[in-house]
């Protein structure tokens, strides 16, 4: 009789950029809370753990960053927690260039507000040591640690005595080495080490070379999931021994104008299968973005987000099979 597995398998789901600032403000503001993504709460709800990218800050008070002027300002009110707490929303990276984007007050009301509401958060704070503090959460036994970096925003560093996100200049020749005494350092005390990275320009097509080798220094370093984000459309998934990188998870929720060439209204929601010797499986289901509101993609939006997909996973070294809905990456 064969053997039941002995295997832990904790399911892990990734949402992009999160913007609930703004139009997506206003909305939530008329039609509730759980609005923007009610629609997806089927398959937001159904893993152990939900990791989002909060792209704005959250704060009652309606203030901007006091440094250098910024293009746009994302700032939601209080009531934006609760749209992430509806969808399952349990951890958030902080490390972005919105993070500051009302002012350091706004990022203090923002760790506040996270924290009385049990959404654990990595990647900003109110100095360099606790921006840099990685979540840790326990699930079935094993202990998953996400630790989050920023390589845009300079001026919203943070220091020793300033309020900031974890920001890092990946051209520079001491940061690899930072890098990986920090997650070889976290990887001793977690099962699983997770690195959000807030990487590359907007609308990045394909994906640097410079980029790619800092993923493998990540994995080598200790990391079973490197999970990036920033360029506005999802990239490809690269397969490193039991390790995965998602390049880019795009947008989950936004108010953003529709690039033609790139669909940022056409994404993907990613979920990852982890047990005790590192990643099991890569899968991802197509979503659409409205104004202010998320679905399930329809028909015409599947195909072309499918062909998209599997030609960004063939540029890394995978491929992609539908199967139940879902896009399965595969290792070729």
């Amino acid at each position: 009789m064969e053997k039941e597995s002995t295997k832990t398998e904790i399911d892990l789901l990734f949402g992009g950029d999160t913007m609930l600032g703004r139009g997506v403000n206003q909305v939530i503001r008329r039609q509730g809370a759980a609005y923007p993504l009610d629609r997806l709460t089927s398959i937001t709800r159904s893993g152990d753990l939900f990791f989002v990218n909060l792209e704005c800050a959250i704060s009652a008070k309606d203030m901007v960053y006091s440094g250098p002027p910024k293009a746009f300002y994302f700032r939601a009110d209080p009531l934006a927690v609760e749209t992430l707490k509806h969808a399952g929303v349990d951890v958030v990276s902080l490390a972005n260039n919105h993070a500051l984007d009302a002012d350091y007050t706004g990022l203090d009301e923002t760790l506040c507000t996270l924290n009385e509401n049990g959404v654990a958060h990595s990647g900003a704070g109110m100095n360099l040591e606790t921006a840099s503090q990685p979540a840790v959460l326990e699930v079935r036994d094993q202990r998953i640690g996400l630790v989050a970096y920023c390589d845009h925003q300079a001026d919203f560093a943070a220091g020793e005595h300033q309020p900031g996100i974890h920001y890092v200049n990946v051209f520079k020749s001491e940061t690899l080495k930072l890098l990986a005494e920090e997650i070889a350092l976290l990887a001793t005390g977690v099962d699983h080490v997770i690195v959000s990275f807030h990487w590359q320009s907007n609308w990045a097509r394909h994906i640097g070379r410079n980029y790619r080798c800092l993923a493998h220094a990540l994995v080598e370093a200790g990391a079973t999931i490197v999970w990036g984000h920033s360029p506005h459309h999802f990239q490809g998934v690269e397969w490193i021994d039991g390790s995965v990188v998602l390049y880019s998870t795009g947008d989950l929720v936004d108010d953003y104008a529709v690039d033609p060439k790139f669909r940022n209204d056409r994404q993907l929601l990613f979920n990852v299968l982890v047990n005790e010797q590192g990643v099991e499986q890569v899968k991802a289901h197509p979503i659409e973005l409205e104004y202010a509101r998320t679905r399930k993609a329809g028909t015409v939006a599947r195909a072309w987000i499918g062909e998209r997909f599997g030609e960004m996973c063939g540029e890394v070294g995978s491929r992609v099979k539908e199967q139940d809905g879902w896009l399965n990456v595969l290792p070729n």
